[in-house]
């Protein structure tokens, strides 16, 4: 049996394990906030990794592109509550409810308001009156509803540049609601440019752990799970989608000795997540400067692509008024797709001789484009 198939073997041994893993598992509720691990999945982190993977190498959704990698704002299942906007994309929802004057300001539903999932999101229930819910069904086709999907980085400020000079009228509104920090920037401390930097660098120093070259199957021998599992020791994020795939990148680029041509114009973590630069551009997983149907981008000035509103019909918003934010995620998450640049492949020199990995010798010619093969497969 090959490393991919033990691979396989151990997903479908620890399936049960992931899909039951939540809070439960803890002592206490206070266990559970101690632990920070109330609202994320939980239990081994080969577990973890082997789910991960099998989202990277989704072959309708693959994560690793000649140019750089991808993944789509969806949180993992697992997931939930105040923890949700997990991979460097924030989400939430917006109603203007038929019953509103126009000037009223519309209902922001699960948006998170600080740094972490202890301080909570806005109200993430629609509460509707009898008569809002009269006037949603009279016309169940009228939007009247935007989920709003950010990746403007936690730690860079605003105001966006459309939105610097009040007198230009350049500044793009979501029902009348002006694009600010405040509201549109992502909370998250672990949503940042200063976070993917560091993610990056630490994957590039630290030191997978090896497998064990008498033993073909052996899982460590895949690039991804090695990878993987030397996040989960920097990180313990083994459950994110982001932190896994940017950091099996960094892991091959310093495995297969690359490094910049030039290292006075070029500094790999900081072009991946540079400090002048909103956050990571969002697109689709066909083409990354265009949405899914039903969605635009709100223009910042600046072309970055970070902010996306989607449609949500009076039907939707009576369908989903409990979880607004849920049904967002449900309807467009998994098609916003987050797209990271990696540096130009002539920008960059790698000679895997001058590499003390024993996968060294696995490299291609542009080795953060993994591949779901293994060393046991390549031989």
């Amino acid at each position: 049996m090959n490393a991919a198939k033990a691979i396989r073997s151990l997903a479908l041994s620890s399936l049960a394990l992931v899909a039951t893993a939540s809070c439960g598992e803890v002592d206490s509720k206070s266990d559970c906030l101690d632990s920070f691990k109330c609202d994320i999945p939980d239990g081994p982190a080969e577990n973890l990794c082997v789910e991960r993977r099998l989202d990277a190498f989704n072959e309708n959704q693959y994560a690793y592109q000649p140019d750089g990698v991808r993944w789509s704002c969806a949180d993992v299942a697992g997931v939930s509550g105040t923890d949700r906007g997990q991979e460097y994309c924030e989400y939430f929802a917006m109603v203007q409810l038929p019953t509103d004057a126009p000037v009223d300001p519309p209902i922001v539903l699960g948006r998170n308001l600080g740094e972490d999932y202890t301080f909570g999101t806005t109200e993430e229930r629609l509460e509707l009156t009898f008569d809002e819910l009269l006037a949603l069904e009279a016309d169940e086709s009228a939007i009247v509803g935007q989920c709003i999907f950010t990746s403007w980085n936690s730690d860079i400020e605003g105001p966006v540049a459309a939105c610097a000079d009040p007198q230009e009228d350049r500044c793009p509104t979501v029902f009348g609601l002006p694009v600010d920090e405040e509201i549109f920037r992502m909370k998250f401390e672990v949503n940042s440019a200063d976070a993917a930097q560091v993610l990056v660098e630490d994957c590039m120093d630290g030191e997978p752990t090896t497998g064990d070259f008498a033993v073909a199957n052996d899982p460590l021998h895949d690039d991804f799970f090695r990878s993987c599992m030397l996040n989960d020791k920097l990180n313990k994020t083994a459950f994110r989608k982001s932190d896994t795939t940017m950091c099996s990148a960094a892991v091959r680029l310093s495995e297969c000795g690359c490094s910049p041509v030039d290292p006075e114009t070029l500094e790999i973590a900081e072009f991946i997540s540079p400090f002048n630069r909103m956050g990571f551009a969002l697109g689709t997983w066909s083409n990354p400067f265009d949405l899914p149907a039903g969605c635009n981008y709100l223009d910042d000035g600046e072309g970055s692509d970070t902010l996306v509103r989607c449609d949500l019909s009076a039907a939707e918003v009576i369908r989903g008024a409990y979880d607004l934010k849920g049904l967002c995620m449900q309807k467009y998450g998994d098609n916003v797709v987050v797209h990271v640049s990696l540096p130009p492949a002539e920008s960059l020199s790698c000679d895997p001789s001058t590499s003390s990995s024993p996968y060294a010798d696995t490299c291609s010619d542009t080795p953060w484009v993994l591949e779901p093969k293994t060393v046991a497969d390549r031989y």
